[in-house]
């Protein structure tokens, strides 16, 4: 976001005076919970290319890696969270030194107001502003089964190195969830030369997939152009639409239709899905490349226009497919999972239906067509990010309380489409709010990758700076902040 709002004012209206106050009682400042120093095995799932802070430079993330002895990271590869947490860090500290005025307040803002002014509140004091972004972070731990407080269990497997630290190695081990979260916390503890056995346990028992080689490629109509054609010529989007519109991709590039169709539709799951993929890594196919490229280039703008129902439709029934394909993990992972798969230490659990203590003081799992299952630890590995963080809630609160926001039926605040404006009680957007992230959860379905943050607070910082421009009516502008 500051980047963004640098770039765009020294375009626009390179005269505004650009004071930014940043809200923040992280013990990690710039890079959360999510890349904060940690083991090297909590890894980043994208290539580093797709991690710059500029949206518009994505060479920008390769230089800083270059020039701070990362080079082996640049490009197609992935880096240690850490790593780009530093990025992160050093970025920001850049961005301030571009800035008029700026102020780092480590305090949680617990209410926004608006009048003529923004006022935001804060346990010691009231501050006023021109404009307000939120950019609040997700829920970093979830407990589904309600073991909070249990010895021995922990609701976050982050940091590794914290969690990790006292485990005994031949502990049984139970992890709550499959996705990459899991397969961090099953690599740090081989990195730990655990013995034990480690059972991977959900729903549906569904790994990441493989990511399979990039390939360069330019969509030419599964665009946030060719979807806003759509509906301008018939006033609606629905899901056939998208269909249609990823088969006319596919078709145009040379990909196999088949390849999307077996992995959205497959029955197949756990080490039996991941042993396919990797056969079939190297057998020329590009279509779940080309898909998540249209997940990562059009799939927010696809999402606002469908309808409530097939929202809830998608969302209730394909999430979990969405988020393996556009989530994958490296093919080095995969490979590592799979050996230990093999050597019989790894196991996954699927039909997960419940986790609780036994008097004798072990977990005990059960799973649907299964005999109950015990360990000495368990950690849950479910994202908590589809949900706000609970420090937020105060203040979503009390912008729903007094009409400045609505909420969106699948959580979340509602926001404009194009600049990412709250929408308020009377589906007006406010020209003075903002979100981004976690925080509209619901109305944007790919919310918190770097790459989609990135484009998304350009857009913000373009509104922002134009409609200072518009009225003119602050002395400082614009203003802003991150809550």
């Amino acid at each position: 976001m500051l980047e963004s709002l640098i770039r765009v004012r020294d375009l626009l209206n390179p005269y505004a005076y650009l004071d930014v106050t940043v809200f923040d009682p992280s013990p990690n400042p710039w890079c959360g919970p999510n890349y904060a120093p940690d083991m090297p095995e909590a890894l980043t799932n994208v290539y580093t290319s797709d991690m710059s802070v500029r949206y518009w430079d994505t060479e920008h993330v390769a230089d800083w890696l270059k020039a701070n002895g990362y080079a082996h990271f640049a490009g197609t590869m992935f880096a240690p969270r850490a790593i780009i947490g530093k990025y992160f860090q050093d970025s920001a500290k850049k961005s301030i030194a571009c800035m008029n005025t700026f102020e780092y307040i480590r305090e949680q803002a617990t209410k926004v107001t608006l009048s003529d002014c923004v006022a935001v509140e804060t346990p010691t004091r009231n501050y006023k502003f021109d404009y307000v972004v939120l950019c609040m972070g997700g829920a970093t731990s979830s407990d589904p089964y309600g073991l909070q407080g249990q010895d021995k269990f922990f609701s976050t497997p982050y940091p590794l190195k914290e969690t990790l630290s006292s485990i005994g190695a031949d502990e049984r081990v139970g992890i709550i969830g499959s996705g990459l979260s899991a397969v961090d916390l099953t690599l740090g503890l081989m990195a730990k030369n655990h013995r034990g056995p480690i059972t991977l346990m959900s729903r549906r028992g569904l790994l990441p997939s493989v990511r399979r080689p990039p390939v360069k490629y330019s969509l030419q109509y599964f665009t946030v152009k060719g979807v806003e054609d759509i509906v301008a010529a018939k006033g609606s989007l629905s899901i056939r639409d998208l269909i249609k519109l990823t088969y006319r991709e596919l078709d145009h590039a040379g990909a196999s239709k088949q390849e999307i169709i077996d992995e959205v539709l497959s029955e197949r799951y756990g080490i039996d899905r991941l042993r396919l993929q990797m056969a079939r890594l190297d057998d020329g196919g590009i279509a779940s490349q080309l898909c998540i490229k249209i997940l990562a280039t059009a799939c927010e703008d696809a999402w606002y226009f469908l309808s409530c129902a097939e929202k809830k439709f998608l969302y209730s029934n394909f999430r979990h497919i969405v988020y393996s394909l556009c989530c994958p993990m490296p093919k080095h992972r995969a490979a590592q999972i799979l050996r230990l798969a093999d050597s019989g230490q790894l196991s996954i659990l699927r039909g997960l239906r419940s986790v609780s203590k036994d008097e004798q003081g072990h977990f005990v799992a059960f799973a649907e067509g299964n005999s109950t299952i015990r360990f000495d630890r368990v950690f849950s590995a479910i994202s908590g990010e589809s949900r706000p963080s609970p420090l937020a809630l105060p203040l979503i609160e009390g912008l729903l309380k007094t009409g400045q926001a609505s909420p969106h039926p699948l959580g979340g605040l509602n926001v404009e489409r194009t600049t990412s404006r709250l929408i308020d009680a009377l589906n007006r957007p406010q020209t003075q709010i903002y979100a981004l992230g976690n925080t509209v959860s619901g109305a944007l379905y790919i919310f918190n990758g770097i790459f989609l943050l990135a484009r998304r607070s350009a857009h913000v910082a373009q509104s922002i700076v134009e409609h200072q421009k518009a009225t003119k009516t602050a002395r400082h502008s614009p203003r802003s902040i991150y809550a």
